[in-house]
């Protein structure tokens, strides 16, 4: 009876190291070995990113954290990341803006409360906004988050983007 206890741990174990990781949702941990099919699980959207790479994104709340994968080889994460969706700007289509005028809009800082917020909850801290972009900081970790936007037939959606790969293995 021994021996089959020991059996059935060793398989066990075996099983286990094997498997990925159930995902964190955490945009900075360095987690990449993760089990995709949980993520399909969890109901994350599956938004096509162009040339063959997909992400797979949780699909509530301001800060949306991603798994990037590649069709290739879809079980792999990527790179991973978050968009953080910041306010819609409606405009008025009976109103002709110059190109600075518009971008003027499109670029102003963004209010950051609710973004200070989220980052807070990762030890993250914001240091400086310029031209809508934020840089945060954690440790004298500084990372930027990209201002993007998406038109819509009322106007516009800005969010914030962040976007990391893994780390590179030593090959010595």
């Amino acid at each position: 009876m021994k021996n089959y206890t020991k059996i059935l741990l060793s398989l066990s174990l075996l099983h286990f190291i094997g498997c990925k990781e159930a995902p964190t949702y955490n945009p900075f941990d360095d987690q990449f070995d993760i089990n995709v099919s949980t993520l399909i699980r969890d109901k994350c959207d599956t938004i096509n990113t162009g040339c063959g790479y997909w992400n797979l994104q949780e699909n509530s709340g301001r800060l949306r954290t991603y798994y990037q994968i590649y069709a290739d080889d879809w079980r792999k994460v990527v790179a991973k990341g978050f968009s953080y969706y910041a306010d819609t700007l409606i405009l008025d289509k009976n109103i002709h803006l110059t190109k600075f005028e518009y971008d003027s809009i499109l670029y102003q800082n963004i209010k950051i409360n609710s973004l200070k917020k989220e980052l807070e909850k990762f030890n993250y801290s914001i240091i400086k906004q310029v031209r809508g972009n934020v840089f945060a900081e954690k440790n004298r970790d500084t990372i930027r988050l990209e201002l993007s936007h998406n038109f819509l037939d009322v106007g516009v959606v800005r969010y914030l983007t962040f976007f990391k790969t893994p780390p590179k293995k030593n090959t010595h």
